[in-house]
């Protein structure tokens, strides 16, 4: 793999979501290269920024993607979640 990405590995967990909302975290941890350590601590950020909700349904997690969420970074904050994930080509969110 690269050494480095022009995405955050918020975003990648993000865009798993959109690809699959019932993704496991080993599964997500799997494709983004990273811990389920890792991502348990990025959607625990997305969840607490407002970006995704998280339902239990059953023995699994449900997550919804919140669409209309702004992206942080100054150079970026005109555009939203939905934006992001249409521009990299995954299905619609929300």
């Amino acid at each position: 793999m690269a050494s480095w990405t022009f995405l955050s590995n918020h975003a990648h967990v993000l865009l798993c979501l959109a690809e699959d909302p019932d993704h496991r975290l080993h599964d997500i941890a799997e494709r983004v290269g990273i811990t389920e350590r890792g991502v348990q601590l990025i959607l625990a950020d997305l969840i607490t920024g407002g970006y995704v909700e998280r339902e239990r349904v059953g023995r699994r997690n449900h997550y919804t993607i919140h669409p209309e969420g702004r992206l942080r970074h100054p150079l970026e904050a005109h555009h939203n979640v939905a934006e992001l994930v249409a521009a990299l080509g995954h299905p619609a969110v929300g």
